[in-house]
């Protein structure tokens, strides 16, 4: 009986054995045809091994930069001349007396030996508006037609001083720069700045748009100092898109404020220099080549 049953078992694990070797050739047998195995070579060497590369390769995000704010109010551009003064919510001061700055003003634009960077505001579109009256009212800038989402550039090195939805303006940003001018940028269709960032010229601060008063795509662009506007051509050459000088002489007159001087001569009012303004009044500045070139 044992011998039977252990000759039972011996051919049930040959059986077996059999049965897993065969299983095993079947494996190790390429059963496709000619055509099949060259098509997956083909498959192999052309996708397999372009795409087991890029696995492969270890994907760089680009550096992201935060952008930087002031801190405190010593950080304020131009803070003496703007007497400390510095709103997040309003363009202008309504009670800003222009009579208490100086008759003139000089401002450097391009900095010490011409290295003092500057952008234009966009780098196409061409001027649709001038600055002036326009409509029966005064228009405070300069429109520049543009389509919509193209990218607007900060002028000069400064500080955000306003950037929302401001009536008119539409989405508008404000920028207080180092050189004491202010520039608005009105009608756009982004803001990507926030006040109290710091910019440089070049940075991109927003797209055009058509928001706001707007009859069409265009950029609002204005120049200002102490919160009043003046013509941003007397800055820009529009056509050209570059600085039309190195300085910029600004006056009272450019804001319909008379000079000191000639205020006083109104009121009667007498100093030590009432006599010599009196002399010189409506003569021309002449500079000393020029006297000695009329000598000669």
């Amino acid at each position: 009986m044992k011998y039977r049953l252990l000759l039972i078992f011996t051919a049930f694990l040959a059986v077996a054995l059999n049965s897993a070797a065969q299983k095993q050739n079947n494996i190790n047998t390429d059963t496709r045809s000619a055509a099949r195995r060259f098509a997956d070579s083909l498959y192999e060497v052309h996708t397999l091994s372009k795409i087991r590369k890029i696995d492969t390769i270890k994907a760089t995000k680009p550096e992201i930069i935060p952008p930087k704010y002031i801190t405190d109010s010593s950080s304020y551009p131009s803070s003496t001349l703007y007497q400390n003064t510095w709103f997040c919510d309003k363009v202008k001061i309504p009670n800003f007396q222009f009579t208490q700055i100086p008759d003139q003003i000089i401002i450097r634009l391009t900095g010490r030996n011409k290295k003092g960077k500057y952008s234009f505001p966009c780098k196409t579109g061409v001027k649709s508006s001038n600055y002036g009256w326009r409509w029966g009212r005064p228009h405070t800038g300069v429109d520049i037609a543009l389509n919509v989402g193209e990218p607007i550039y900060a002028t000069f090195d400064g500080v955000v001083r306003v950037a929302k939805v401001n009536g008119g303006y539409g989405k508008m940003i404000l920028i207080r720069h180092y050189n004491n001018l202010e520039t608005l940028y009105g009608h756009l269709s982004e803001i990507k700045v926030k006040p109290g960032q710091i910019v440089k010229a070049g940075d991109v601060i927003g797209l055009s748009g058509n928001t706001g008063t707007s009859t069409g795509p265009h950029l609002h662009f204005e120049c200002r100092l102490l919160y009043a506007c003046f013509d941003p051509e007397l800055v820009f050459d529009i056509e050209k898109k570059c600085l039309r000088a190195d300085f910029l002489r600004i006056d009272k007159t450019f804001f319909g404020v008379k000079p000191s001087r000639e205020r006083d001569n109104e009121a009667g009012i007498r100093n030590n220099l009432t006599k010599v303004h009196r002399t010189f009044k409506d003569k021309p500045d002449l500079s000393i080549n020029t006297l000695s070139d009329n000598k000669k």
